[in-house]
């Protein structure tokens, strides 16, 4: 993690820091400090290389409300029990990221120039990582919690799970091993702190940094940012995560275009700089076999170095069995195309009416990996 610098108030909190725009966000002091997303950047290079898996837990705040205690809590509690079972599934570390916003109400809209989707207003999100910010510090500070507590957590949910046959190997594989450290080292492994998403600021009146990314300004009140596509290479979205040194997730849907995501990793990532860019997919069960592989390679041709992540519940929502379907087809084609499905993003609900919920697409996932969850 690099040193922490001097802050000044021209440091900002917003991805607009330094423009000149004076943003209500700009005037309050930065939520966490460059080296933190500098550090996420390097664990999602990681990611990227097959080397560590991206897992991130969707906001489970209300549209129209304020994050609350239990919203937070319930996202924490989720990424660490989904962390416990896919380190020991795929062998490599977890990175957790928990995206954690103030969603517009439903049926508000904002104007942001594009078709993408309605953003709460700047300040707002920056209120909202303020106080998520600090729950996270809290979850993963000085006692922090370890992975017994969680394993504990999965046992329970197993136990009431309809797929108790088929989870329950799993967890008691990881029981044994959880025993062994045990016994070996006197003391239980602590879980990995997690980061923070956002979206990426909208102000309509700012102009975007013209900085190079990479360079000195930062998003400094999420780990994170994320943009639709839709919001385009010319929005302000985009030109504010492009002037950020922050790693930057874009949605990418069945009906993106590959030029338009050649042209967002041109835009965003000009210097193909590892764990700099992860690209969620939303292609629904229907069209992934059609559309990742050739999006995959006409990637690579770019030498980018992204992670891949995969989103199967938002184009599934109405069919239980594509949820799992998705997942499974995207690790699948990845191992098929011999790069890597390098992250998952967990629905904010539990399973429902027979639909799979965050730790079902965990279970799911890890019953794919080879070796130790077979």
């Amino acid at each position: 993690m690099s040193p922490m610098p001097p802050w000044s108030p021209r440091a900002g909190a917003g991805a607009g820091a330094g423009t000149g725009a004076g943003t209500d966000a700009e005037a309050h002091p930065p939520l966490l400090w460059p080296g933190e997303a500098e550090e996420l950047r390097g664990k999602l290079a990681a990611a990227a290389r097959g080397e560590a898996f991206l897992l991130h837990a969707g906001s489970s705040t209300p549209p129209g409300a304020f994050p609350r205690t239990e919203h937070v809590t319930r996202q924490l509690t989720l990424l660490a029990q989904g962390v416990v079972v896919l380190s020991y599934a795929l062998g490599v570390p977890v990175v957790p990221v928990a995206e954690l916003h103030a969603p517009p109400a439903e049926g508000h809209t904002r104007h942001t120039g594009s078709a993408g989707p309605a953003a709460a207003p700047d300040i707002h999100q920056t209120a909202a990582s303020a106080v998520a910010l600090n729950l996270v510090r809290a979850f993963g500070g000085g006692v922090r919690p370890d992975v017994s507590w969680a394993h504990e957590l999965n046992r329970a949910f197993v136990a009431s799970s309809p797929e108790r046959a088929r989870y329950e190997p799993l967890t008691g594989r990881i029981g044994s091993a959880l025993s062994f450290l045990h016994a070996c080292a006197g003391r239980s492994a602590v879980l990995p702190r997690p980061a923070v998403s956002r979206p990426a600021p909208v102000d309509d009146s700012a102009p975007p940094p013209t900085g190079e990314p990479g360079g000195a300004r930062w998003d400094l009140a999420g780990h994170l940012v994320w943009l639709h596509h839709s919001a385009g290479v010319g929005h302000v979205p985009a030109g504010a995560a492009a002037g950020t040194g922050n790693p930057v997730g874009v949605v990418v849907e069945a009906d993106t275009t590959h030029d338009a995501v050649l042209t967002l990793i041109d835009r965003l990532d000009p210097e193909r700089s590892a764990g700099r860019l992860t690209f969620l997919t939303r292609f629904g069960a229907d069209r992934i076999t059609d559309v990742l592989p050739e999006l995959v390679q006409k990637v690579a041709s770019t030498e980018a170095e992204v992670v891949w992540a995969c989103d199967p519940w938002h184009r599934n929502r109405r069919d239980p069995a594509a949820v799992l379907a998705e997942a499974a087809a995207f690790v699948r084609l990845h191992r098929t195309l011999g790069t890597h499905a390098g992250g998952l993003h967990l629905p904010a609900h539990d399973g429902t009416a027979g639909l799979p919920g965050a730790l079902d697409l965990v279970f799911a996932l890890a019953s794919t990996a080879p070796g130790r969850s077979g």
